[in-house]
């Protein structure tokens, strides 16, 4: 018996939601809500709270939820069996007659979707317990307290077939290596939880997982490595054989020859995992050893060192990055960059880092005796840029997201927001801080960041909320009205704090939830989730106003 190496987290959640239903019910509700419903304010989720959730996953419209017993339940869209669920039809018959489906928040949403439902446990070794569920964009994946990973769901990539005459790619759909080889097969998506095999081993002894949009990353006890997902950019940090052929040493070569053989003989033909040297199977991440923590963002990915043993920068910790760098969202310049063209648009491409590379801004920080408080403790990655908390509290952002600037959280000396879009070779003592800690709060210090598309939340050591970035559909939580938003397109201008529930209907500032602290923060493209420590009651303490403004911007 393999022994166990993982512990989930062991503090029990009241569950809030705010933002837009939609169609794939992605604030769990349950039955009675519609697609375009909105929580404009954070409002108590009954059935996520009474699982006794310890942590959750939040994706662009699946999201799954870990309970203190071990067992993982899944709800929102399931186009590509993300659920982890047998489903006949989605879009099975409503459990109550839809008298106004064309009314002005749509029609009823199936509550097979928007209910919290167990997995399929079929394929799951008796006597499993999971300890971390992470998400991407069509895909799901639970790490075990023994440190296997299981996953379900799809990737997409391109992919050209043979005999078209265009050569023009197309969109397919893959979860393991069988997939990709048989890309015009039914079904290739995998509807219920597979256990991942990892290369040359039985017992991987993971103690981390992270997603990006279609990617993942694992963590071995050993401080290495392993990425799988879609091929395309090329953001897997893998010197993939198909797209970087290199010649090895006729040793090297033997051995994994010989290896490849016991795997042969160990795996029938028809396994998933047949084919390890294919994209959708893990691989060793290049260059990488002796790491602690794994992050992912969108397109992009980090991976933080243990201190290091030896040398001049002996007891200090590195960070690496790699992956889509357009936006400079790796904090890396764009010279550490290849260009490449996008498989899609003609005349245009994209700029990538292939493999990781050290980030100075991030790196030769917490060192073990003299300032271990400056360490990473977290990153949030979105689509064109990122944001860490340290473990003294301090936040650090970069990139580039132009189309909503107030999303990252910066401002200036003057209060106003700002877009870092780091400069190459700036150090990171001198580089924006998230959050903005001149914002008339000069004690916030940060515990938790969570990233959305175009928002974003964070929660200070006192389990406070704060929030900004784009509010259109109310995934910051702020009214900004009366009744809504007054032009639609609302933003927080800077970070905000967001600590009244359910109620809000002038525009304020208002004290934290009495005695309630948040633990947890999960970031949608249009909702987002919170998780606040449960009371001895088991339930949230009523809220109170205090006197104030948000700031809220509509440009």
């Amino acid at each position: 018996m393999p022994d166990v190496i993982n512990r989930r987290p062991t503090e029990v959640m009241d569950v809030y939601v705010m933002g837009l239903n939609s169609r794939h019910g992605n604030l769990c509700m349950g039955t009675g809500w519609r697609e375009r419903d909105i929580l404009w304010e954070p409002r108590h989720n009954r059935l996520l709270s009474t699982l006794d959730v310890v942590d959750m996953a939040i994706g662009n419209n699946h999201g799954l939820a870990l309970t203190n017993t071990g067992m993982v339940h899944s709800w929102g869209a399931n186009s590509s069996g993300a659920l982890g669920r047998e489903m006949n039809d989605q879009w099975e018959p409503l459990d109550v007659l839809d008298a106004n489906p064309n009314g002005r928040t749509g029609p009823l949403v199936a509550t097979n979707v928007q209910e919290p439902r167990h997995i399929d446990w079929s394929d799951i070794e008796p006597g499993t317990s999971f300890t971390q569920v992470a998400v991407s964009d069509h895909a799901s994946f639970a790490l075990t307290e023994t440190g296997q990973v299981y996953g379900w769901g799809a990737f997409e990539y391109l992919h050209t077939p043979e005999l078209w005459l265009d050569e023009r790619p197309r969109r397919y759909s893959a979860f393991h290596p069988q997939h990709a080889e048989n890309p015009d097969q039914e079904g290739r998506f995998q509807p219920r939880p597979l256990k991942i095999r990892f290369p040359g081993t039985e017992d991987p002894q993971i103690v981390q997982i992270a997603c990006g949009s279609n990617h993942i990353l694992a963590l071995s006890k050993s401080g290495h490595v392993y990425s799988w997902g879609s091929p395309d950019l090329q953001i897997l940090g893998r010197r993939l054989n198909f797209l970087k052929p290199r010649r090895r040493a006729a040793a090297v070569a033997a051995a994994a020859a010989a290896h490849e053989r016991a795997d042969a003989a160990r795996y029938p033909d028809d396994h998933p995992y047949t084919n390890m040297h294919s994209p959708f199977a893990p691989g060793l991440v290049s260059n990488l050893k002796n790491i602690r923590y794994i992050a992912c963002g969108a397109h992009f990915s980090f991976a933080v060192s243990k201190p290091l043993t030896r040398g001049p920068r002996k007891g200090l910790q590195v960070c690496y990055a790699w992956g889509q760098n357009d936006e400079l969202q790796t904090a890396l310049p764009l010279s550490k960059s290849v260009f490449l063209d996008h498989p899609l648009v003609p005349n245009r491409g994209t700029r990538v880092i292939l493999y990781p590379e050290e980030v100075p801004w991030l790196s030769n920080i917490g060192h073990m005796l003299d300032e271990p408080e400056t360490a990473i403790k977290q990153i949030s990655g979105s689509i064109r840029y990122a944001l860490a908390v340290r473990e003294n509290g301090w936040g650090d952002a970069w990139g580039n997201e132009h189309e909503v600037p107030y999303a990252m959280g910066v401002v200036d000396g003057n209060n106003e927001p700002v877009v870092p879009a780091v400069t190459p070779g700036n150090r990171w003592g001198s580089a924006p801080t998230f959050g903005g800690f001149q914002h008339m709060r000069e004690g916030v210090r940060w515990k938790r960041v969570a990233t959305g598309k175009t928002h974003t939340i964070a929660l200070d050591g006192d389990g406070r909320v704060f929030v900004c970035g784009k509010n259109d559909q109310g995934q910051c939580g702020v009214e900004t009205g009366p009744s809504g938003p007054v032009d639609g397109i609302h933003r927080i201008r800077r970070p905000t704090l967001l600590t009244r529930c359910h109620d809000i209907r002038i525009p304020g500032v208002v004290q934290a939830l009495e005695g309630k602290i948040a633990i947890f923060a999960g970031a949608g493209e249009n909702h987002s989730v919170l998780g606040f420590v449960r009371d001895r009651h088991g339930h949230v303490a009523s809220p109170e106003f205090a006197e104030g403004e948000f700031e809220v911007g509509g440009n």
